[in-house]
């Protein structure tokens, strides 16, 4: 990748992860031969003890059975990749002490792989995904329809609308990035449209030809991304301070209160709302504080924090 104001994710890469989480979560990856359990979170992946060619593990989630998957994407395969692989997990649970699966999407020029490799006592083995197996062009054909008609996408086709750019295709996946973009950008759902522009961008840097970075730019409109990405990035922590604080006090008994946070968008009314639990005494005033900043947030037409493009 390029360096410098066209360098997306490695500048971005805590705003972008945390857009990713929200995307990714509770989803599970079953329908590309990814059995795993429904992910949680997205990791932060940045490994002191990792030193490979100045290279990085391209994603790390944890999954609701307390282990990890590791995601990387390759356009192409080279046997020394599975080395390095090797070594982004061994530093990974190092830090987390928990199982890691690790997957390894390939890009759809990409035939054939070595999934297993024997290091003497250490046998390391990855499961690899071949994206030359599913049909592009008739994806992005449906998605366009869908989406033009203002259908609602399910998981799935969220999910196709991210791997676009490395499926079979009639054109390179760098102009499929950028259809991909454009495509994403006609989604009505704004904050939908946000989490989703966030992980294309995500995934996307880890493959797009450098010539096509400056026009990919273009296409993102980047600040205004990032910025919308930023702002949704304060209100998910508002929210999750919230919800931390009423299972401090309440235990179990404040996950009914903790769902109804999930609804509450309003970064000033989140502010408020967590003042004036700060205060409160018993859980039935703090359930009202919630429902009085609901009914709040309803009265206000619940502005949302995203522009129109």
């Amino acid at each position: 990748m390029m360096s410098g104001q066209t360098d997306i994710a490695y500048n971005n890469y805590d705003i972008i992860f945390r857009n990713m989480t929200a995307q990714f979560k509770e989803k599970v990856l079953d329908f590309y031969g990814i059995h795993t359990a429904p992910i949680v979170r997205v990791e932060a992946v940045d490994l002191p003890t990792i030193a490979v060619n100045d290279r990085r593990m391209d994603f790390l989630f944890l999954l609701a059975d307390d282990t990890y998957l590791h995601l990387e994407f390759q356009t192409t395969f080279d046997e020394k990749d599975l080395d390095r692989f090797l070594q982004y997990d061994v530093s990974a649970y190092e830090r987390y002490k928990k199982p890691i699966k690790t997957v390894v999407i390939y890009g759809s020029n990409v035939e054939k792989v070595l999934e297993q490799k024997s290091y003497g006592s250490v046998q390391y083995k990855i499961q690899a995904v071949l994206m030359r197996n599913y049909d592009g062009d008739a994806i992005i054909q449906d998605l366009w329809t869908k989406i033009e008609n203002e259908e609602e996408l399910t998981d799935l086709d969220e999910l196709h609308l991210i791997f676009l750019p490395l499926m079979q295709s009639s054109v390179n996946r760098s102009e499929r990035a950028i259809e991909t973009v454009e495509l994403a950008k006609r989604i009505k759902d704004e904050e939908k449209q946000v989490r989703l522009l966030a992980t294309i961008i995500a995934v996307s840097d880890k493959f797009i030809d450098k010539e096509y970075v400056e026009k990919l730019m273009e296409v993102l409109s980047m600040a205004r991304v990032i910025r919308m990405a930023e702002e949704r990035a304060r209100i998910s922590e508002s929210q999750q301070a919230i919800k931390k604080y009423l299972g401090a006090r309440l235990g179990l008994e404040s996950k009914p209160m903790q769902n109804k946070i999930d609804l509450i968008t309003d970064l000033y009314l989140l502010h408020h709302l967590l003042d004036d639990l700060y205060r409160a005494e018993k859980r039935e005033e703090m359930a009202r504080l919630i429902d009085i900043t609901l009914e709040k947030q309803r009265a206000s037409h619940a502005p949302n924090f995203v522009e129109d493009w």
